[in-house]
């Protein structure tokens, strides 16, 4: 049962939503502002978070920022609800993160199509990143196979690159179980040292071929 954290000021509106969902076979947690939210997000772990934008305590953009800086939660799929239509509100929240807006009045319909979709699109990446981190780990094995069929005094040339591919392979797979998708940063660092590594590798193979 997928979980969604609904974050917004008017009773009425919360519980209506609350309801909806639960009848959709939601698990629904609710907040009545920011504040409450964030700490609700890190206690309940949602899939996806719905949240208005105008809130006493901490309004939507700030509690989005606030979320977006959180590890454990700052890859959850995040919603916003609004009656605020003007452009540069739209452009604010992506800027910071947002997935998708909904605007006030919405229907039944919307929401539960807005909810599938990033559900499903996160569930995708999560995915992705789980096979990339397979795939990464499959090469590591086979670097460190083709290390061990070469002599001591050749092989220590190798090694530099392949202990920094060794840290980063496991920061990866130390922030696989929150994280829903690769940081681009780590990911180019461990391909530069992937080609190293294997210019490295032929270097010695070609020096033991000579010899």
């Amino acid at each position: 049962m997928n979980k969604i954290l609904v974050i917004e000021d008017e009773k009425n509106i919360r519980e209506t939503i609350q309801e909806i969902l639960e009848l959709n076979n939601f698990k629904v947690s609710a907040a009545e502002n920011g504040l409450i939210g964030v700490a609700k997000a890190l206690q309940f772990k949602p899939d996806l978070i719905i949240c208005d934008v105008m809130m006493p305590e901490m309004d939507g953009f700030e509690t989005l920022r606030n979320i977006r800086l959180i590890s454990e939660i700052k890859n959850i799929p995040f919603v916003f609800l609004t009656a605020k239509t003007e452009r540069r509100d739209f452009r604010e929240g992506m800027n910071l993160g947002a997935d998708d807006f909904l605007n006030k009045p919405f229907n039944t319909q919307e929401l539960l199509k807005v909810i599938e979709l990033r559900i499903k699109k996160s569930r995708l990446e999560k995915q992705q990143y789980s096979e990339e981190i397979s795939s990464l780990k499959e090469e590591i094995e086979k670097l460190q196979n083709s290390i061990h069929d070469l002599s001591y005094n050749n092989s220590h040339v190798l090694r530099a690159p392949l202990l920094n591919i060794l840290g980063l392979i496991n920061f990866l797979i130390e922030e696989s179980e929150e994280k829903s998708n690769l940081n681009n940063d780590v990911l180019q660092m461990l391909k530069e040292s992937c080609l190293k590594l294997s210019e490295a590798t032929e270097g010695v193979e070609k020096l033991l071929n000579n010899n």
